[in-house]
């Protein structure tokens, strides 16, 4: 990505934390050879330019994206630090067949349910005279896509009767691993993933990657750890849930690996009676100080957080959102004296003094997935590695 400001601070920035990535993925109850880290999204939107090569340094060999243009993205990502080979590049969800053949260059490994996929990827590298590799897919519950359990011993026979396919692994997702009441839920799933690996060849299914656990399956299923997990929130130091905060349900304390900054612009003292941002959405009840913010939804801040957000600033002071949040700017109401200047960093996600903004308060705050929060962070915002 291209710098978009001669300085990446002159505006707002992420600041993504190097120590605290290789702190998570050394926290996590498997060594780092047996972790898929899911880099889809821009790696969760902390900038999968800058996570690939520090969890490539601290061992990652699996990696985990949502399309074949994320897929090439990884590996050049890769070839560029000099680290290309034995890697494996997932592409999780699934593969249209015009994609088929950068599948087979770019040595990608699809999920596949869909024997017309295994078709085309069969007859692409065979042209190519290459092997192809590809990961089954079971439906335990999730239902957007995955073989029928009853119909998994049969879809595998027929996929390794396909010229230049090699299946190398078999997997299956959670649907509800996060939600408080979940657990009973995933131990079912679980438990139709194990049977119908039960029907396939047992010799056979001992030479594949067997793998199930997304973030919060790793610590709620320890059985479903099989050969791979595949991390996603909790490399990054956010909680899939409020119950799985901190060491919590036997959770490793994880730190956030972002911490979102914008600018102070302007700090400007108005009237009682004055009103915030578009639609006059607040008005002042008496006479206040306020503070733009370089920052809005037009970098993929929350529109949502106008009137019930908060902005913390230099020494752990807690500033609420005044009004709604625009495209490029929002304001927020500064206590008397609180010495904030033009200049000053306000911290939108992170900490600051003994006050913390995490992705996931935000996420309950406005009603959605913890995902949403740095998923929606546009490249505008800048992510500088420290």
């Amino acid at each position: 990505m291209p710098r978009l400001y001669s300085d990446p601070t002159s505006r707002c920035w992420a600041e993504i934390s190097s120590h605290t990535l290789i702190h998570n993925l050394n926290s996590l109850p498997v060594p780092p050879s047996s972790v898929m880290a899911v880099v889809k999204a821009n790696a969760y939107g902390h900038g999968v330019d800058l996570v690939v090569p520090v969890l490539a340094s601290g061992g990652v060999k699996n990696w985990g994206c949502a399309s074949v243009a994320e897929g090439c993205a990884a590996r050049d990502i890769l070839a560029k630090i000099g680290d290309d080979s034995g890697h494996n590049v997932y592409v999780m969800p699934a593969t249209p067949l015009s994609d088929v053949d950068l599948l087979v260059e770019r040595r990608l490994t699809p999920y596949c349910t869909d024997f017309e996929l295994a078709k085309a990827l069969s007859a692409c590298a065979v042209s190519a005279g290459k092997t192809a590799a590809l990961h089954v897919e079971v439906d335990t519950g999730i239902g957007r896509a995955g073989s029928a359990p009853a119909d998994l011993a049969d879809f595998v026979k027929a996929v390794r009767a396909l010229p230049g396919i090699r299946i190398t692994g078999v997997c299956t997702h959670f649907t509800a691993a996060d939600d408080p009441d979940g657990a009973d839920d995933a131990l079912m799933q679980h438990k139709i993933f194990t049977d119908a690996l039960a029907t396939l060849d047992q010799e056979w299914l001992g030479g594949v990657t067997v793998h199930a656990s997304n973030s919060p399956a790793v610590f709620r299923l320890g059985g479903a750890r099989h050969d791979l997990i595949r991390p996603g929130l909790l490399l990054y130091g956010i909680g899939p849930c409020e119950s799985m905060i901190d060491g919590k349900e036997g959770f490793f304390p994880y730190r956030p690996v972002m911490t979102l900054k914008a600018k102070v612009l302007l700090v400007r003292r108005l009237a009682a009676g004055a009103t915030i941002s578009y639609n006059r959405t607040y008005r002042l009840e008496k006479d206040a100080t306020i503070a733009t913010i370089a920052i809005g939804y037009g970098d993929g801040f929350p529109r949502r957080l106008s009137n019930i957000g908060t902005v913390l600033l230099p020494g752990g002071l807690e500033a609420p959102i005044r009004g709604r949040v625009c495209m490029d700017q929002l304001c927020v109401e500064l206590p008397d004296n609180s010495g904030v200047k033009v200049g000053d960093e306000a911290i939108l996600i992170g900490k600051s003094g003994s006050k913390e903004i995490s992705a996931l308060g935000i996420a309950d705050l406005i009603q959605t997935t913890p995902h949403e929060i740095t998923t929606s962070l546009l490249p505008r915002i800048e992510r500088v590695l420290v």
